[in-house]
């Protein structure tokens, strides 16, 4: 059995702060929940929308709140709008309702424009279900325990069939040390606590949490 998670961990959870905010394009302005929660079950109810209006939406809206903290968060929006098209989308709605497990090479294979990159196929993994999923880009990967098990090219993280193993591995991993927390807690919600740490260069702390998996 590993061990017993501390109060840091819990606590690291609560702290995150990345931006619970996203972009409505029906109402043409910026978005704030209440809580990540709040915005999961937004974004995950766009994505399996049967309107293709709505998905487009929900896939733009993964890309606003991931670039939120960038100056060109409105480019890539505007460059993903402008791109996709109805077929594509159409396409991407009957894969999201069929897809099985994590799924991450059909994720890619798809080919929508920006996300290609274990980073945002990620995202778009866990917002399509976030009660089992979470995100894996570079600033997690920096963990030791995790960055053994990964293939880098240099300023990405491909998706690829040993690195969807390791995505496997640390979804699993998110899920058990969420199973030990004294909290109702979700892989994706071990993943943010855990990226709040390493985000305040706490890397040690984070990455003694997985070292025994």
């Amino acid at each position: 059995m590993n061990k017993m998670p501390g109060n840091t961990l819990a606590d690291a959870i609560k702290s995150y702060d990345y931006p619970a905010i996203t972009y409505d394009f029906v109402e043409r302005r910026e978005r704030r929940f209440s809580s990540m929660r709040e915005l999961d079950k937004h974004l995950e109810s766009l994505l399996h929308s049967v309107d293709i209006d709505r998905l487009k939406d929900g896939l733009s809206g993964i890309l606003y709140w991931g670039f939120y903290r960038t100056r060109y968060k409105d480019y890539r929006v505007d460059e993903f709008r402008r791109k996709i098209d109805d077929d594509h989308l159409r396409r991407a709605a009957e894969a999201f309702r069929v897809l099985d497990g994590t799924g991450l090479k059909r994720l890619k294979e798809l080919a929508l424009p920006q996300f290609s990159k274990m980073a945002f196929v990620t995202k778009l993994r866990t917002f399509l279900d976030p009660e089992r999923y979470c995100v894996l880009d570079s600033k997690i990967a920096s963990l030791k325990p995790l960055a053994n098990r990964l293939k880098r090219c240099a300023t990405y993280i491909p998706v690829t069939a040993e690195n969807e193993r390791a995505y496997r591995w640390w979804v699993e991993t998110c899920g058990c040390l969420a199973s030990q927390l004294p909290m109702k807690a979700r892989p994706v919600d071990v993943e943010r606590g855990l990226f709040y740490l390493v985000d305040r260069g706490e890397l040690e702390t984070a990455a003694g949490y997985i070292s025994s998996f």
